[in-house]
């Protein structure tokens, strides 16, 4: 007869793994000290799900993936990587890099604008291979990318420093064909006047007007209800700003699940 033995055990769960054979489960159910079977079910890694939801394998299919524009990256920095290589080549796609929070290092230090420049423009060279399940690609693979940075290692900055930033990119703009700024999800900061008299909003109007898209992020807060407002006036400067693409994340379960009785 066939014997069930134990392949590991979980003490966090109170339970183990084991390896039962299928005639000795009903008599395993039995015993007073089991409260539960359960198979070892297989299981997945869970896929980004940053292209599809916005469809970007539509563009992809028509051959849109970024080539000959410029997005410039106004966060911490960029630092280089074979997912902004050319493809094929060791050339690198960061075509410009300048410093403006105060110091010269261009590269990142803190981790956040490199991956903001890997949604905006990686190529997946970096997890694509045999031991590898999923490649993640950026939503315009072949793009190139103006590094500005103007966030510390800290991922702090001013209104200074940003603004400086979107100069130069305005700057830089038909050199690069500077199409994109992107001011992503650690760069903003509480709305204090009107959009028309906000220095920062004045700065990316003034870029919008030279024809470049900006896209900046709504913010962290989301519902925050600390000052009393039910969720709202939580979006951050610039992106209060009319002229500006503002980027926010929600979901359709917003109501609170019943509690059963």
């Amino acid at each position: 007869m066939q014997r069930a033995y134990t392949v590991n055990k979980y003490g966090l769960i109170n339970g183990g793994l084991y390896s039962v054979p299928a005639n000795r489960l009903e008599h395993l159910s039995r015993n007073p000290n089991i409260s539960y079977i359960s198979q070892d079910r297989p299981l997945a890694s869970l896929l980004n799900n940053t292209a599809p939801a916005v469809n970007a394998n539509i563009a992809w299919s028509q051959g849109w993936d970024g080539t000959g524009i410029g997005v410039a990256v106004i966060d911490s920095g960029v630092s280089n990587d074979k997912d902004f290589q050319v493809s094929g080549k060791s050339t690198s796609r960061i075509s410009y890099s300048q410093a403006f929070y105060g110091g010269s290092k261009t590269y990142d230090e803190y981790g956040h604008g490199t991956h903001v420049a890997g949604i905006v423009a990686g190529s997946g060279a970096n997890s694509t291979g045999s031991q590898y399940i999923y490649t993640f690609k950026g939503i315009a693979p072949n793009a190139n990318l103006i590094n500005l940075r103007a966030l510390d290692q800290n991922g702090s900055g001013t209104d200074g420093t940003v603004i400086s930033a979107i100069q130069e990119a305005i700057q830089l703009k038909s050199m690069y064909n500077i199409r994109v700024i992107n001011l992503s999800l650690s760069l903003g900061r509480p709305v204090f006047e009107s959009y028309k008299l906000d220095p920062l909003c004045q700065a990316v109007e003034a870029a919008w007007k030279t024809g470049i898209v900006v896209v900046v992020a709504a913010g962290n807060s989301g519902r925050d209800n600390s000052q009393g407002t039910n969720g709202y006036a939580t979006i951050t400067s610039p992106g209060n700003d009319p002229y500006v693409i503002t980027v926010g994340a929600m979901k359709r379960w917003a109501r609170p699940l019943a509690t059963m009785t």
